[in-house]
């Protein structure tokens, strides 16, 4: 059996680590987490038998991969000290607050002849991935603009004190945390990264939030596509819009679509006529055939690469600084490679 360790159980991971114990081949062998009772309880509801606070329960000889499901700052250090003893990481977004850090992430992943893979909720979404065959079909003609939008209000609640209020911890605030998901989607659906940005960023609603709360960027695509890249903890939705010569397409929530193109299309997702928008609710299945745990896991068995690997989390980090950068010095600024 492939064992894997998860560090990190609450938060977030609540939502998938039971994904762990329905993989063929694969083994959910170790628990661990900075709160004894969250490590506990975890262990209880998935029937782990090691479990607790320590993190070297997840270098155990037997291991084999290490999901780092930890808050932003512990990433680097935990992913380097997996690889040091042998294991696969998965790690979740963003791989760390800095770029300097990930790629400190990636060399070590290298020089271990590990994989390094990035866990994007976007990716579980079946979808997208029609999305993309239809972009690639030039079913949406020339794409001229994109707009994304990563939000919610969870900022205006947020109490004090927590890792995700600290701008240290996280790298940022809201774009850094939130605006990397439907950016890193749009990217992968036009095959496209971004050149560079000029950014105006704050924090004017939200003071328990260390960094900014909201944000807007305007970019260009290294194929010349335009676009605005917006995030705030302090007000709704999640968006994300790309703009054809031939159609549209504009994604709200992660699932709920409006789609309209000069030509009628029947997919197993997406639908609609001819030049009559279609108003589409898309939610990921219960049991995705994307889900990314997964996929990394079956990647891992199979010996093949990272589904996302550590050097498109790189690519994303770096789009983010330049946008910080921007914010700062009030001018345009470029992606650096």
């Amino acid at each position: 059996m492939f064992k894997i360790a998860l560090v990190g159980c609450g938060g977030m991971a609540q939502n998938y680590r039971a994904i762990y114990t329905q993989i063929p081949g694969a083994e959910l062998a170790a628990v661990v987490d900075a709160n004894e009772e969250v490590a506990r309880g975890c262990a209880q509801e998935l029937g782990v038998d090691r479990w607790g606070t320590d993190f070297s329960l997840a270098l155990a000889p037997d291991i084999e991969m290490v999901d780092v499901s930890t808050p932003n700052n512990l990433h680097r250090d935990q992913t380097i000290t997996a690889f040091e003893a042998g294991k696969h990481v998965l790690v979740q977004k963003p791989m760390a607050p800095t770029a300097a850090e990930a790629e400190a992430m990636i060399r070590a992943g290298r020089e271990a002849k590990r994989e390094l893979g990035i866990y994007m909720w976007f990716f579980d979404n079946p979808m997208y991935y029609e999305l993309k065959k239809m972009l690639q079909a030039g079913l949406f003609g020339k794409i001229s603009q994109i707009r994304t939008r990563g939000a919610h209000r969870g900022g205006l609640n947020l109490p004090p004190g927590t890792w995700r209020g600290s701008g240290k911890k996280t790298g940022g605030g809201s774009f850094i945390q939130l605006a990397i998901h439907p950016l890193n989607m749009a990217l992968w659906l036009l095959d496209d990264s971004v050149a560079r940005v000029g950014a105006f960023s704050k924090n004017l609603y939200c003071p328990n939030v260390g960094g900014d709360d909201v944000t807007t960027a305007i970019c260009e695509l290294k194929s010349g596509i335009l676009g605005v890249l917006d995030s705030s903890y302090a007000a709704d939705p999640n968006l994300l819009e790309i703009y054809g010569t031939r159609g549209y397409v504009r994604i709200t929530k992660e699932r709920v679509v409006e789609l309209q193109l000069d030509q009628s299309y029947q997919g197993e997702h997406l639908q609609c006529q001819a030049n009559v928008a279609a108003n589409l609710d898309c939610p990921r299945p219960q049991s995705s055939p994307t889900e990314q745990h997964k996929a990394f896991v079956q990647a891992m068995l199979s010996g093949g690469p990272a589904p996302i690997p550590g050097e498109v989390g790189l690519r994303d980090l770096r789009i983010v600084e330049a946008v910080y950068r921007s914010a700062e010095t009030g001018k345009i600024e470029n992606v650096e490679e």
